[in-house]
């Protein structure tokens, strides 16, 4: 009786001191923000190469010659031919209404996208020229990104955290208490918010130069801190 007795007092103690242990200490949770305005280095163009044609050989056959026609005339301005790759493929039967309501096989269309990425931002007019000029029907999209993006969302992360303290200690001394340590950090987001076109959309009919502007690129992130703050 007195060993059970005694077993009995051990697990209560071991109990009653893990759940001290787990006991919150006073916290501060705050949310911190930081962003690093910066201008792109690098951009990503896609073009893309559309035929027609009544049958399937002399479809593929066009569309194959204009794409390489295309990437070899953006290689001549000086893009690395390691920045050039195919986006996606598409053929498809092109159909027509008949009279009597049935829809017909009329011909075949195939759609190859060219993407480009693009280090010197000052070629970036003359890539979408040069494609257009050499057998691109269209222009998807263009964006801009840094190449060194990981250093400037860093530089947004420190600031976040700084921001999360300085919200912290602002809280805790309108308490008159102290920041007395860290109990829990979490990284909510981190981002490079970048300018974005889907809408340049230029047709190889339109001879008026292509005139780019890059903006800026704004890194971010934000965290969520809890402070430990004195009792």
């Amino acid at each position: 009786m007195r060993k059970f007795f005694t077993l009995t007092m051990m697990l209560l103690m071991i109990c009653t001191t893990a759940f001290a242990e787990e006991v919150k200490p006073p916290i501060i949770a705050v949310s911190g923000e930081g962003s690093v305005e910066v201008e792109p280095n690098r951009a990503t163009i896609s073009v893309g190469v559309n035929t027609k044609a009544k049958d399937t050989s002399t479809v593929q056959n066009a569309n194959a010659k204009a794409a390489a026609s295309v990437i070899n005339s953006i290689v001549a301005l000086g893009i690395d031919r390691r920045n050039i790759s195919t986006g996606k493929y598409n053929f498809s039967p092109v159909y027509r209404n008949k009279d009597d309501g049935r829809r017909e096989i009329d011909g075949y269309e195939a759609n190859n996208s060219v993407t480009v990425i693009v280090d010197d931002l000052s070629l970036i007019g003359k890539v979408i020229d040069t494609a257009l000029a050499h057998g691109a029907t269209n222009v998807n999209s263009l964006n801009f990104d840094l190449r060194d993006k990981e250093t400037y969302q860093d530089k947004a992360l420190r600031l976040a955290v700084l921001d999360a303290k300085r919200k912290a200690e602002i809280a805790a001394a309108a308490l008159g208490k102290n920041i007395v340590g860290v109990y829990h950090v979490l990284i909510t987001s981190a981002s490079v918010n970048a300018p974005y076109s889907n809408k340049l959309m230029r047709s190889m009919e339109d001879s008026t130069a292509t005139p780019i502007e890059s903006g800026t690129l704004e890194c971010s992130a934000e965290v969520h801190v809890e402070f430990e703050i004195s009792k």
